[in-house]
This record gives structure tokens, C-alpha cells and sequence, in this order.
């Protein structure tokens, strides 16, 4: 007989200094967090039906004792991102004695960086693996790790992948094991509908599907052909359409992220696609606003942009990465060359898709000047949303296993790097890497400059070339009216309220049609322009207080060493001019959100101690 589990699915926070949360936007349009945990919702419609299931995102809600005494196991999935938070997660379990699952893309590739796991069940569920662990589990029997490795054949890729076998193996006891090497990746209609129902959907301020997983490039700084392969594999059209049904019938209405890393990475396929999705949206009235993500050469196949359109895609990510070809050509991006950019953005925002875009400073080609290009190019063609990282070198991509043979390599990624302002590899000699944070610190503030002037700028050049697009969920209804009197409250209050109370005149006046559409750009101002400025603010204070201690320690030690320590009325002074920088430092950091005193506070107090410590040692030997 079968017998009942109760499953406690948990989803760590996703931390809120960065740009993916979008956390200034949704107090404004009543919602909770961006998007559900797709990954953790598509295993639980994978275990058995006499399972009780329950799911806590803590981005929404807090993980509470009843939950976790309420368990008989705790599943997790995470990303590099939200460690900090699946530590914590980790150790409440523990704490109750529960068995903690973990899975998803960071347990897959940093498992040996996880303490307190009592089983991993890595890479891709569909696999087989979730399969293989449920089975022993309910025998009492699991092991330690579950996972179904695939070696790809093309020198460099075979080598990432097999050296990622042999960590595995030695990693874990081969009686605590199932790892078997397979010749291919799971199917996508192996993948079921996922359980949408367990969600708050109206915590959320758009759901998620996934059509496809694969990418066929292979660019240097990507890992996505180590997790998921260079031949994308895709759901048939009718479980796209049943996905988008279910979430109708729960009552859904609004925005859908499609969660490809590359939409179109296999064309003949989606345009097979594409007609079941367009299906649904004109026989239930277009209740969906799609986007996604694709490669620049969407741009080139006009039958498939239209598609797109007539499905109800209206923005799609593109990794555009630099405006400089020769970058493009040193980072493997082969796709982006041979394209005019400017010509292929125009395009596609002729169809009425708005491209949004991702570039990466501090390659090793770059020139000089290629902040002052990007953000040309960005006001120019009107990417709205500009989302500028530094290069960081991940593990499994080609990148990170050249930089570590060279010996480049500092530390693994951090998850977040468009507020870390830090590279995590050494550059190459006679590149001034203060010069290459530099640059790129003023290229966000001139993206999204305090007084909205660049933004708004860029979002008027955008509204100005949407094409026509089909009645999408983006229509002005009530929740929509209410979304926008509250951020023009807010908004017109704002530091840029100059330049945004201008840039509504101009939609009221020229784009009455595509209102809805203008809104969603000056609401995203709030968000962009907020978390851009206390990033910057809050890396200014890091900056001062690491001068200002490196000062202190050095006077305070050489004093120590030397032995020519000065009277202790020189060292009270010098300890009471200490302490008033630190009165004006903590008001500094009071002024900063929650997220970002936490960080500063945590990270200093070792070294105020630190200090501290030493004024008392040269008190006590001074003259």
C-alpha cells in the first residue's frame, strides 16, 4: 500500500538589490514578487497523487515552524543568487530534524559547496532522477545523490563535462550514489503541467511557462549547453496550449514569461508552436501578454516575427552583449556579427515586440570606450531596459575553465552581477580594472539617471517605432487604472517627476493607443532608477569605509610593530575621530533600504572590531 507523505516545497528568497527582483515596482501594482518558482511547481506535479503537497515562496510569505514540523520532507530549488537564503532554509529543517531535497541550478553545479543536504537530485527532474530518489525514498533507502550526466561529444564541451562526472564521483560515496551517464536529455513532453494551483496567483505580477530548453550557440561566458544542451528541445504546441488553459481556468489574466534561455533556438520547431498558442489567445480573447527570450537572429525571419506577434508576444530579451564586433567574435557570440544590430532591433520593434537587452563590460577586448557605445547605442535604438552586467565567469562555460587554466580565476560567481562591483577573475595586464568599475558605474547612472531624462528619452524613441500589435492582457481595465493613479502619485513626487510628468503629456498626445504599453515603461522608471541609485550609493559608503579603515589600520599597526606608539591623549583622539566617522557612516547606511544595511552592516563590523582592538592595544603601551 502506498502510503502518504506530506511534502513541504520551499523556495528561498531571492535577494532585493537587484535588478531581476523588481521589488520598487510591485508595492506600486499591488503584487508580491515578479514570478513563481517554475521549477519547484513542475516536480510537485511530478510526485504521486496520494502525496499532500504544499509550497512556500518566501518571497511572498515567511517560512513559519508549523510548516516545517508539518513536513515529512523539505524540497528546495535554488540559484546561485539565493544562497545565503537556502542556508537558512537548510538549517531550519535540521533544526526539526526533517530531510532537506535539494535541487534545481545551483545544487546541480556547486552540490560540493552545500553542507546539511541530506539528498541532492540534480540536474533536469524529467531525467529520471526524481523518479529514482521517490522510489528509494518511500523504501527508506534514498542515497545521498541522484543524477543522469550527459558527456557531449565536441572537444572542450566533452572535457567541461567529464570533469564535472569525476568531481561527482569523488564527491560522493559510490554506495550513497545513482549517477549514471545517459546519451541524451529528456524529453520536454516528459515535462507535466505544472502545478499552478498551488500558487497565490495574484502574489505574482506575471507567471511562467517553459517551452523549450537548449540553446544552439555557444557563447563563452554561458553555461546554458552544460545544463541543458545545444539541441533545444521543445513541448508540443498541445501542451503549450493546455498549460496556458489551465492557468486560465484558475482565473489568470496578464503576463506570461516563457523562460527559454533561447525561444527560437530551433525555428522550424516553434512555428509549429506558435499557431496552438495564437489558437488559444484568439478563442479566449487575448487574456495573455507573452515575452521571452531570443537570439538576435529573430530578426532575420519575418514570418516568424509576425507569429510571435499574433501569439501575443510583445517583448523579447536579447543578449546582445556589446556594440564592438570584435568583443562579439572573442566571446564565441558568432550570431550577433554578421547582423546589423541597429537595423535588427528596428525590425523587431516594427512588429510590435520590444527589445530589451543584456550587455557585458569587462572582456578582455574590450576598448576603451565601449561604456560611452553602449549607452549610445541603448538611447539610440531604444532598448528601454538595458540590463549591464560585468562579465562574470560561471561555472561549466568555457570561459571559467579558460580563466582557470591561465590562472585568472579569484572566486565562482556570486549569482548577481549588475550590482556587484567586482570582477571575479584577474584582468589581463595593462587593463586598469579601477578604470573598467568605474566606467561602468557611470554607465548605469547615465542610463538611469536620477531625473529620468536618459530613460524617458529611450522609452520615447521605443513607443515611437512599436508597430501594431494584436488586443493583448496589457488593456487598460481596473486593475490597470489602479496600478497607474498610484504610481502617478508616487511618481510625480519622485526625483525625476519633471521628466516623467513630461514624457506622459507626450503619451497622452501621441500614443493614446498603446497607453496601457507606455504605463508598464514609466512604471519600470520607479524600479530602475531607485535600485541603480542606492546601488551606486551604497558601494560609495563600502568604498569610504574601506579607505577610511585601511588608514586607521595601518597607523594603528605600524605604531604596534614599530614600537614608537604615541601618548594615549593622541590615540583617544585619533580612536574619538574614529568613532565620529562611524556615527556619520551608520547615518549614511540608515538611509539606505533594509537589503542594503544588512549587507554594509554585516560585512563591517569584523573590521570595526578589528580596529577597535587595536586602539585598546596602543592605549595599553602608550607613553
Amino acid at each position: 500500500m502506498n502510503q502518504s507523505k506530506n511534502i513541504l516545497m520551499v523556495y528561498p528568497k531571492i535577494p532585493q538589490d537587484t535588478y531581476w527582483s523588481f521589488n520598487h515596482i510591485l508595492p506600486l501594482i499591488g503584487k508580491k514578487a515578479a514570478m513563481p518558482p517554475l521549477g519547484l511547481i513542475t516536480v510537485a506535479a511530478m510526485l504521486p497523487e496520494y502525496y499532500n503537497t504544499r509550497i512556500i515562496d518566501m518571497n511572498i510569505e515567511s517560512l513559519k515552524d508549523k510548516d516545517i514540523i508539518w513536513a515529512d520532507a523539505v524540497f528546495t530549488s535554488s540559484m546561485i543568487v539565493q544562497k545565503e537564503s537556502l542556508e537558512e532554509v537548510i538549517q531550519r529543517a535540521k533544526s526539526f530534524n526533517k530531510p532537506i531535497v535539494a535541487g534545481g541550478p545551483y545544487p546541480t553545479q556547486y552540490f560540493d559547496q552545500i553542507k546539511g543536504v541530506d539528498h541532492f537530485v540534480l540536474g533536469e527532474a524529467e531525467s529520471g532522477v526524481l523518479e529514482a530518489f521517490l522510489r528509494d525514498f518511500e523504501n527508506n533507502k534514498a542515497k545521498k545523490v541522484y543524477a543522469r550526466h550527459v558527456i557531449r561529444n565536441k572537444n572542450g564541451r566533452k572535457e567541461i563535462d567529464q570533469q564535472f562526472l569525476d568531481n561527482l564521483l569523488r564527491h560522493f560515496e559510490k554506495q550513497d550514489a545513482d549517477i549514471q551517464v545517459v546519451n541524451e536529455r529528456p524529453s520536454m513532453n516528459l515535462s507535466p503541467i505544472p502545478r499552478f494551483d498551488l500558487l497565490n496567483l495574484n502574489a505574482y505580477a506575471s507567471m511562467s511557462i517553459q517551452q523549450s530548453r537548449g540553446c544552439p550557440h555557444n557563447c563563452d561566458f554561458c553555461n546554458e549547453g552544460t545544463l541543458f544542451g545545444h539541441s533545444p528541445r521543445l513541448k508540443a504546441g498541445e501542451k503549450i496550449a493546455a498549460e496556458l488553459k489551465k492557468l486560465y481556468n484558475l482565473g489568470f489574466k496578464g503576463s506570461i514569461f516563457v523562460v527559454d534561455d533561447n525561444f527560437i533556438g530551433n525555428r522550424k520547431a516553434v512555428k509549429e508552436v506558435l499557431p496552438k498558442i495564437e489558437e488559444f489567445q484568439k478563442t479566449h480573447g487575448y487574456p495573455f501578454a507573452l515575452f521571452t527570450e531570443a537570439d538576435i537572429t529573430l530578426s532575420t525571419d519575418e514570418e516568424l516575427m509576425a507569429m510571435m506577434r499574433d501569439a501575443g508576444f510583445s517583448m523579447a530579451f536579447v543578449g546582445l552583449e556589446s556594440p564592438d564586433k570584435e568583443v562579439l567574435r572573442s566571446m564565441g557570440k558568432y550570431q550577433n556579427i554578421k547582423i546589423n544590430l541597429s537595423e535588427a532591433i528596428r525590425k523587431m520593434q516594427s512588429y510590435g515586440i520590444e527589445v530589451t537587452a543584456g550587455f557585458i563590460v569587462g572582456n578582455d577586448n574590450d576598448p576603451d570606450d565601449v561604456c560611452d557605445k553602449i549607452f549610445d547605442f541603448c538611447q539610440n535604438q531604444g532598448i528601454v531596459t538595458a540590463m549591464i552586467g560585468l562579465l562574470i565567469s560561471v561555472k561549466g562555460s568555457e570561459l571559467y575553465e579558460r580563466l582557470k587554466r591561465e590562472g585568472r580565476l579569484r572566486k565562482d560567481s556570486e549569482g548577481n552581477n549588475t550590482h556587484n562591483f567586482e570582477l571575479n577573475f584577474e584582468s589581463l595586464p595593462g587593463k586598469d580594472e579601477k578604470k573598467i568599475i568605474s566606467d561602468y558605474k557611470n554607465l548605469l547612472a547615465r542610463l538611469y539617471d536620477s531625473n529620468g531624462k536618459n530613460y524617458f528619452e529611450r522609452t520615447s524613441v521605443l513607443l515611437d517605432r512599436l508597430g501594431p500589435h494584436p488586443k493583448s492582457a496589457r488593456s487598460t481595465g481596473y486593475t490597470e487604472l489602479k496600478a497607474f493613479a498610484k504610481s502617478f502619485v508616487k511618481q510625480s513626487c519622485s526625483s525625476y517627476r519633471t521628466n516623467y510628468l513630461r514624457f506622459m503629456k507626450h503619451i497622452l498626445r501621441h500614443h493614446r493607443s498603446i497607453f496601457p504599453t507606455a504605463v508598464h515603461q514609466a512604471v519600470y522608471a520607479e524600479h530602475f532608477i531607485k535600485i541603480t541609485n542606492y546601488s551606486l550609493k551604497a558601494d560609495k559608503i563600502k568604498e569610504d569605509f574601506v579607505e577610511k579603515s585601511k588608514y586607521y589600520q595601518t597607523q594603528l599597526t605600524t605604531s604596534l610593530e614599530t614600537g614608537l606608539t604615541k601618548s594615549g591623549n593622541f590615540i583617544r583622539q585619533k580612536q574619538r575621530d574614529f568613532n565620529q566617522f562611524l556615527i556619520e557612516t551608520k547615518k549614511r547606511i540608515k538611509k539606505l533600504p533594509e537589503e542594503y544595511r544588512n549587507i554594509l552592516m554585516a560585512k563591517y563590523k569584523d573590521t570595526v572590531e578589528g580596529i577597535e582592538a587595536l586602539f585598546k592595544r596602543n592605549l595599553a603601551y602608550s607613553r
